[in-house]
């Protein structure tokens, strides 16, 4: 397999979404991120609630990879829980 279909084959799967619980998915990605900063996502009842938690940490320490993820997340909980 060519160098170039590995990685793309490699950046699928990383984002592929995982069931975390009932009310939670998240990416590979995602979850070694929280997994990094000890965020205890499988607790989470939903997106929204992962989402203050990372927004606590946030506020006491700046963290341009958690942020991203919040961005994300945020993006995700708009289209998937707003009435449009």
């Amino acid at each position: 397999m060519n160098n170039e279909l590995e990685i793309l084959l490699k950046q699928i799967e990383d984002n592929k979404l995982i069931k975390v619980n009932n009310n939670l998915y998240l990416t590979k990605n995602q979850i070694e991120l929280l997994d990094l900063y000890k965020i205890d996502y499988k607790k989470s009842t939903s997106i929204r609630d992962l989402m203050l938690k990372i927004e606590d940490i946030i506020d006491y320490e700046e963290i341009d990879e958690l942020e991203t993820l919040l961005d994300a997340l945020s993006e995700r909980n708009y289209y998937e829980n707003t009435n449009k």
